[in-house]
């Protein structure tokens, strides 16, 4: 079976889940209403997300129902009772922006872009009448929730399932590129290479070609495929991480190399060696960077919330021992460039192009902070 390019799908990082909207009911208990206007900015992904990171308090009517927003995280601390904390003016603040309160604040300024790193959009997240909404949904949070957590959580039940795909290639998407990959390698590489060798390599990439420019394994299978293909690329672009055939051979040799360590190391050569330093402090520069509309970076989520939910999707230490990956978000498999530039579109922050030496660094340090972990192989996640 011959593989063509995964379909493309606008990846939001951790912003995955689709989210139901159900109906509240009034705190009298009166009788049920639809969802405020403000509850529902909060709910949609496209406008404020908040339950994304917040649970939201559940409602109660007559003692016998409780209807609560699903899939809520847990990255920022819960709503309950926050009408009764805050005033509206405090509240106000906290979404305009969090900043005048809290200059540490992981909260997105949801109503200005003053002092915003690349973000991807001029205009602000929510305008003023959408801000005002959801003041006064909040202000209506003054009681605290009517049922505990339920034990089984969604995020349970989604890890036990993909825990039986990954353990199991054969039985997942994972097994068609392994095999496409496997029948690639076996009629125009191993004229030059053995598997053995090159498997041994896969674990330290991306390296210094040279001085020129920092590639990573995706790049060199590139740079082989145009050659046997008799190709040639004018602009000096390679082919992309993503084409169809280069994942394939990925995925093929990450599966190779299951188990080994992680061994990054700089050039032995002088120069090189101090180039590769200077892309690795810039890879670990925009790791600790704020970006986008969400004004967050990535050191903010994958190392002071591991373990901390966005909706569905658990967040991770963000280790890059299971790629490529299909992920059930983008229905196809992607490099790890595709998962860095979703981050990017997560925190919706302008995206860099493919190839950008960005990419390249902030995968280099993401292996350096990996150092010694063993590869996974290819993965497959929410």
């Amino acid at each position: 079976m011959k593989l063509g390019q995964p379909r493309q799908r606008k990846a939001l990082g951790g912003w995955i889940a689709i989210v139901a909207l159900v109906s509240v009911n009034t705190l009298s208990g009166a009788r049920p209403l639809e969802a405020s206007e403000g509850l529902r900015i909060m709910a949609d992904r496209t406008t404020g997300n908040c339950v994304s990171c917040h649970e939201v308090p559940a409602w109660r009517e007559n003692n016998q129902s409780v209807n609560r927003l699903t899939l809520q995280g847990n990255f920022g601390p819960s709503l309950e009772g926050v009408g009764a904390r805050y005033s509206k003016e405090q509240l106000r603040q906290w979404i305009v922006d969090a900043r005048v309160i809290n200059p540490h604040t992981l909260m997105p300024p949801y109503g200005t872009t003053v002092g915003l790193n690349l973000p991807a959009r001029s205009q602000n997240l929510l305008t003023q009448k959408q801000i005002d909404a959801v003041v006064d949904t909040l202000i209506t949070f003054t009681q605290p929730p009517v049922l505990g957590k339920d034990d089984k959580s969604i995020q349970a039940h989604s890890a036990s399932g993909l825990e039986q795909l990954q353990s199991a290639t054969v039985m997942s998407p994972i097994g068609l590129w392994i095999d496409e990959g496997k029948r690639r390698w076996e009629k125009d590489c191993t004229t030059c290479h053995t598997l053995e060798k090159v498997s041994k390599e896969v674990p330290s990439f991306p390296r210094q070609k040279g001085s020129q420019k920092l590639i990573n394994l995706e790049d060199q299978i590139a740079v082989c495929r145009q050659r046997v293909e008799k190709t040639s690329t004018a602009s000096g672009l390679l082919m992309s991480n993503d084409d169809g055939p280069t994942l394939e051979l990925s995925t093929f040799l990450h599966d190779a190399s299951r188990q080994l360590p992680i061994n990054m190391a700089p050039p032995n050569k002088a120069l090189d060696a101090s180039i590769w330093k200077q892309n690795l402090a810039q890879g670990e520069k925009l790791f600790k960077t704020r970006l986008g509309h969400m004004n967050l970076s990535c050191q903010h989520c994958h190392d002071s919330k591991v373990g901390a939910a966005m909706r569905a999707q658990r967040i991770t230490a963000g280790h890059p021992t299971g790629f490529p990956a299909y992920r059930i978000s983008w229905q196809g498999l992607g490099s790890i460039e595709r998962r860095i530039r979703a981050c990017y579109s997560g925190v919706q922050a302008q995206v860099p192009a493919q190839q950008d030496m960005r990419l390249r660094q902030l995968e280099l340090y993401l292996k350096t902070r990996a150092q010694g972990l063993q590869m996974e192989g290819p993965s497959v996640r929410q």
